[in-house]
């Protein structure tokens, strides 16, 4: 398979204080899509619907990284922006994890290392997004651009 020419990643938010690939891929499966729209999830402590409700977290999932559409796929994370990125969503709105930062600088660095990455974004800094009313990953993009690049 051709390797796309990726260039950009752009960091996502599941909106839901729950979830993992199974679970996005359903949803995102109901929308008419062919399998989950983003690259990587980066799951918090609450993989299920079931954990969350009973407030009984999963310390072992926090900050794992899973596989969603092979990378060399395009994916369905950005309105008319998919050709050149790649999509990775953190579980969660507004609360992410120590262990989900520093699995996304792990990752984030590892796919620099691997692609002509001179772009990182999030959902909401894209046009379509923003006429959409996104303000996904929610949150402040170039702190959190600042803290991926921090060499500590």
């Amino acid at each position: 398979m051709t390797l796309r020419k990726i260039d950009t990643i752009v960091i996502h938010c599941s909106a839901t204080e729950y979830g993992n690939r199974t679970i996005l891929k359903r949803w995102h499966k109901k929308r008419g899509w062919d399998d989950v729209g983003y690259h990587f999830i980066i799951l918090n402590a609450y993989p299920l619907k079931k954990s969350w409700h009973e407030k009984r977290p999963d310390f072992f999932s926090d900050g794992k990284i899973e596989k969603g559409r092979p990378v060399e796929v395009q994916g369905a994370h950005v309105r008319l922006h998919n050709e050149n990125t790649i999509g990775i969503c953190l579980v969660g709105d507004r609360n992410f994890t120590y262990n989900q930062f520093a699995s996304l600088k792990k990752l984030v660095n590892t796919l620099k290392l691997k692609f002509a990455i001179n772009s990182i974004k999030g959902h909401y800094e894209f046009d379509t997004a923003a006429e959409q009313g996104k303000t996904c990953p929610n949150i402040n993009m170039d702190l959190l651009r600042k803290l991926l690049t921090d060499h500590n």
